[in-house]
């Protein structure tokens, strides 16, 4: 599986997708910076030019991470299916589990190198543009994504699943933003009148981001699960990645490949 791993990533890093996706995403945040610099050069009243400020912006837009990650996930399948080189791969003598699992594995290795170096960036733009306001609203954007690491492995293990499910990219990420935003949604409506629903929408990821609570004076944070928030997050998200991890594992095992 290691020469596969290694195969993949040379393949990724030959692709210019591979490296517009991390330059327009840090492109993005580095913007904001701009703009709040350029303001405070404009209006020197202007308080929001801290890095308080743009790293509580981060924070709040977290949940955007959860859905990046089907754009990764899909970067790295390559559109096998589409292009016909999943047959090669199996035909050359590959098995179906260094494939799939090897797969997932680049995936998370790209992602994590990915967001490292989008927060890096955005990180270091914001102390050398704005007014320093100090660590401690860093240190909660690391937490945070800390926390929700899992839920962001989640997004690339059910695009992952859906991958190689469907021979259609569009069936693809369709499936993914069902599962990743329509039924929480759906969860949550019919949680106001079934507390059944309600339990179950409160372990959907997106509503798990979406429920952290920020004190942004203080630069804490807190989960519906109070003190056990931490352990829950990993131990929920984690449960839920193996399951579908499994789900598209034995899918793609009784798949005929065509």
């Amino acid at each position: 599986m290691s020469k596969y791993i290694k195969s993949e990533l040379f393949r990724i890093m030959r692709v210019k997708s591979t490296y517009l996706f991390v330059i327009i995403s840090t492109l993005l945040l580095v913007s904001s910076n701009l703009v709040l610099a350029s303001v405070k050069l404009s209006d020197s009243k202007f308080p929001y030019a801290t890095t308080d400020f743009s790293f509580s912006n981060v924070v709040s837009g977290i949940i955007f991470v959860l859905f990046l990650c089907i754009m990764v996930s899909n970067m790295v399948f390559s559109n096998e299916y589409g292009n016909h080189t999943m047959k090669n791969s199996i035909s050359f003598g590959l098995t179906r589990s260094t494939i799939y699992f090897g797969k997932l594995i680049v995936q998370f290795i790209y992602a994590i190198v990915a967001l490292a170096v989008i927060i890096g960036v955005h990180v270091i733009s914001a102390y050398v543009l704005l007014k320093n306001s100090g660590t401690d609203s860093l240190l909660m954007l690391m937490k945070t994504c800390l926390f929700c690491l899992p839920l962001f492995v989640f997004g690339l293990a059910i695009t992952n699943c859906f991958s190689f499910l469907f021979e259609s990219t569009g069936a693809t990420i369709a499936s993914s933003f069902g599962i990743l935003l329509a039924l929480p949604l759906i969860s949550n409506l019919l949680g106001m009148k079934f507390e059944i629903f309600q339990k179950f929408a409160e372990i959907m990821p997106y509503n798990m981001i979406n429920s952290i609570k920020y004190d942004f004076k203080n630069f804490t944070f807190d989960t519906i699960w109070g003190v056990d928030g931490f352990r829950n997050y990993w131990s929920i998200g984690m449960i839920e990645v193996a399951l579908f991890v499994v789900i598209g594992y034995i899918a793609f095992r009784k798949r005929e490949i065509k």
